[in-house]
């Protein structure tokens, strides 16, 4: 150990020879390098950690890794942690989950969530929607298969919350099965879909979808769909 006039003089020895050609300014400055390194890559997270971190010969790569992890656990405790009450899941936080955008996102907000049971979602219909430009021309009607994959899409943010860094992750639709149309979808009708998850195994999932407006029931189907990597 060194000690008092003894730093001037220091020079340490490692196993690939002397590890500083200066005098060390503390006894103890590796130790308090290594603690400025892991609270700077612990800064990443981009959030205050509470808890006592214990490092045994830590370096920047295993400090980074550490990092990654609770980034992922702090995501999954927002996703969890979420009440989910009408205007919580709107669509900024949708587009956090489900990779599509213009012109094919076709779901406006998350209204109810259980955990591999049960998702509730809407999508506003607008004039503004550019399939209504050829479907039809003077006398609009929102497409059959676009209401299936807009409650496909209600489905899939479901799926993909139940998988860690949703990100990395895509759902795929495999089966369609039972489709009916009972009423068209106008422009300024809300579409609102429930879906309920029939069953879920190795991540693929078959699951039972409604779409209303009001309380008229205008579409129903069954879906399959996997989650598979990017």
């Amino acid at each position: 150990m060194i000690k008092g006039g003894d730093l001037k003089k220091a020079i340490v020895f490692g196993e690939d020879g002397m590890v500083n050609d200066e005098p060390l300014r503390f006894a103890d400055e590796c130790v308090r390098h290594k603690i400025l390194d892991l609270i700077g890559d612990l800064a990443l997270v981009g959030a205050p950690i509470e808890g006592h971190i214990h490092a045994i010969r830590s370096g920047h790569a295993s400090n980074v890794q550490f990092a990654k992890e609770l980034w992922n656990l702090k995501e999954k405790q927002m996703r969890d942690s979420a009440s989910l009450t009408e205007g919580q899941w709107d669509i900024n936080l949708i587009q956090e989950i489900m990779p599509h955008r213009y012109p094919f996102l076709l779901v406006d907000k998350i209204l109810e969530l259980e955990d591999r049971k049960r998702v509730v979602g809407i999508k506003n219909v607008t004039i503004n929607e550019p399939f209504f430009a050829g479907h039809f021309p003077g006398h609009p009607i929102m497409p059959a298969v676009l209401i299936v994959e807009a409650m496909a899409q209600c489905g899939g943010v479901m799926l993909l919350n139940t998988v860690d860094n949703p990100k990395n992750y895509l759902v795929y639709f495999t089966r369609i099965d039972k489709a009916r149309f009972r009423k068209p979808v106008l422009p300024g009708d809300q579409l609102r879909f429930e879906l309920e998850m029939v069953a879920f195994k190795m991540r693929v999932c078959k699951m039972q979808g409604y779409a209303y407006v009001g309380d008229d029931r205008v579409a129903e189907a069954e879906l399959l769909a996997s989650i598979v990597e990017r």
